[in-house]
């Protein structure tokens, strides 16, 4: 059980308590190393301890495009929850896998939130979703701290990010979404983001123009430095 005054304390990213870094909860990030592909160079990991590790969890949504009828992402929209704690256990590996067989058969109008509990992950961190991107073009991912837990009402508490390096889903590009790194170029809550170990969220591989988007389930792994 974590105090009151520790969970107060924490103003933005990890905490330093005895040489060990400590997230929002007071979780120990110091073991929680990322597992990268190793025949690849696109998705370098930091050298460093992660501020966050997340489970990811909601829907990738696309549009039918009118020109190659295949299907365009327009973003996407999850729940972030605290598994910084489970890094040692041995559901950490597979909670993945576990929380998309949960939320893949609740019905679309349920919240993504619904599951935290279900698959042992009760510590909502925050949001993700697209703005439009601060360059001006586009739309672009943000990871969004400021209305939940300790840190609601800190109007920094979130990153958004630009993609650096992709790599298709070494568990099957088909079906699940590619591992991605990203560079934080706007907000303080950290400077580098990988998203792994992603499940679902593949659209199907054409469309008729003029259908209306579509949302696909997905969840993943958010790592956050």
């Amino acid at each position: 059980m974590f105090s009151v005054q520790l969970l107060s304390a924490v103003v933005s990213g990890a905490l330093l308590v005895s040489g060990k870094p400590l997230d929002a909860r007071g979780c120990d990030t110091s073991k929680a190393a990322i597992d990268l592909p190793a025949n690849q160079t696109a998705l370098v990991a930091p050298t460093t301890n992660p501020l966050f590790v997340m489970l990811g969890v909601g829907v990738q949504n696309y549009s039918c495009s009118s020109t190659t009828s295949t299907y365009t992402s327009i973003g996407a929209v999850a729940s972030l929850f605290d598994i910084s704690c489970l890094e040692t256990q041995p559901q950490f590996a597979t909670i993945q896998t576990t929380a998309f067989n949960v939320w893949s058969k609740i019905p679309s109008s349920v919240s993504a939130t619904s599951i935290d509990s279900t698959v042992g992950a009760p510590f909502l961190l925050g949001f993700h979703y697209f703005v439009p991107s601060p360059s001006g073009t586009g739309i672009s991912p943000k990871w969004d701290f400021t209305s939940t837990g300790s840190f609601a009402g800190d109007a920094t508490a979130y990153v958004i990010g630009a993609k650096v390096g992709d790599i298709a889903a070494p568990t099957g590009s088909t079906t699940n979404v590619d591992w991605l790194a990203l560079n934080g170029i706007q907000g303080s809550l950290a400077s580098k983001i990988f998203r792994i170990d992603t499940v679902g969220g593949q659209p199907p591989t054409s469309c008729v123009p003029g259908s209306a988007p579509i949302s696909v389930k997905y969840t993943a792994k958010y790592f956050l430095y």
